[in-house]
């Protein structure tokens, strides 16, 4: 069984943007189920006969609390091999029964806060059947020359497309399958998924059909201290752009870089917090959002320090414009390049 997250800048010529409306993707699913002659029904946990219009409201309208630049869906794959769908006679209805399964596993694998945990009717989701797929370039077959690129593969070939909201259907978590492992681990998901094949019809997987987890890498002392020493250089510079009782202690940054492994959060909330100095708006609980990617609204009284901060700053900017400007118009033409080529 193969399992897939689809990285949609990196997929082909199917690639897509999830940060919108899904209307693309699913005109792209719905264009292959024709083109293999199907009908282009999708299903859910709930319903086999899911219109494309329906499953296109539903997960366009799920994004309460989502911003314009994050990821509104994802899609999913389901890919068993030949065997496994000879295993049970390529039976649509056994396939779709397991998606049902694997899509509560999805659910659950999510790290709540609490202990909470989701299942299947927590999702916003919907699911496909294709009974084909074709060659790639960089497919054996094809290196070797028996087959083209583009060419129909033989053999059964039925696999489930999946898209799935990525907001919980009460619309208060944000779900990213892609995210950081301690939230949602992506190769057990998988891992169980091809576990759930096995126990459900009965099937003893190949070792080319089960996964097998990456080693990880051993981590590199040298590199995370360069790592560490970047980062207190980039506290020192916001410490310049901010007010004294605003800034940041190295050291206590770098713990909170060290406690979340580097991850991408830490970055991208690291870099707001010099875009918020940069532009007069320092963040005053700048640590919190850097440990848990999550800004909580100042103070009132830090409010009125941060607005008049900020009416200084853009003061501050208008004054060094205006000054630069009468420098330029009482200069003469020339005269700054020709003073430049004198030798002292």
């Amino acid at each position: 069984m193969y399992v897939k997250l689809i990285n949609p800048k990196t997929h082909g010529k199917a690639a897509y943007t999830n940060t919108g409306s899904c209307a693309q993707t699913l005109n792209y699913l719905q264009h292959e189920a024709v083109g293999e002659g199907q009908e282009a029904t999708f299903f859910n946990a709930d319903s086999d006969e899911l219109g494309a219009a329906q499953l296109l409201q539903r997960i366009d309208s799920n994004v309460k609390g989502l911003r314009a630049t994050e990821a509104k869906f994802y899609s999913l794959v389901l890919s068993p091999s030949e065997q496994e769908l000879a295993h049970i006679g390529n039976d649509p209805d056994k396939l779709k029964a397991y998606t049902r399964q694997v899509m509560g596993q999805y659910a659950q694998n999510f790290r709540l806060p609490g202990g909470r945990q989701l299942d299947s009717q927590s999702l916003v989701w919907g699911a496909i059947l294709h009974q084909d797929r074709t060659h790639r370039g960089t497919d054996p077959e094809v290196v070797a020359g028996t087959a083209k690129a583009g060419a129909k593969r033989a053999g059964l070939q039925t696999h489930v497309h999946i898209i799935v909201s990525a907001r919980d259907r009460e619309q208060k978590l944000t779900l990213n399958p892609g995210g950081r492992r301690q939230r949602f681990d992506l190769m057990r998901w998988q891992a169980a998924a091809g576990r759930q094949f096995e126990q459900q019809f009965g099937y003893e997987a190949q070792a080319h059909e089960k996964l097998r987890p990456k080693a990880a890498r051993p981590r590199d002392p040298a590199y995370d201290a360069g790592r560490l020493e970047k980062i207190a250089g980039r506290v020192a510079a916001i410490n310049q752009l901010v007010p004294r009782e605003q800034h940041l202690a190295p050291d206590r940054v770098q713990a909170i870089a060290q406690a979340r492994q580097f991850d991408k959060t830490f970055y991208r909330m690291l870099r707001r917090v010099e875009e918020r100095a940069r532009d007069g708006r320092p963040i005053d609980n700048a640590l919190k959002l850097l440990r848990t990617g999550r800004e909580q609204a100042p103070a009132p009284q830090r409010q009125a320090v941060t607005a008049l901060h900020a009416v200084q700053h853009l003061v501050r900017n208008a004054q060094a414009t205006r000054d630069e400007r009468t420098e330029q118009v009482a200069e003469k033409p020339g005269r700054r390049s020709a003073e430049l080529d004198i030798e002292m």
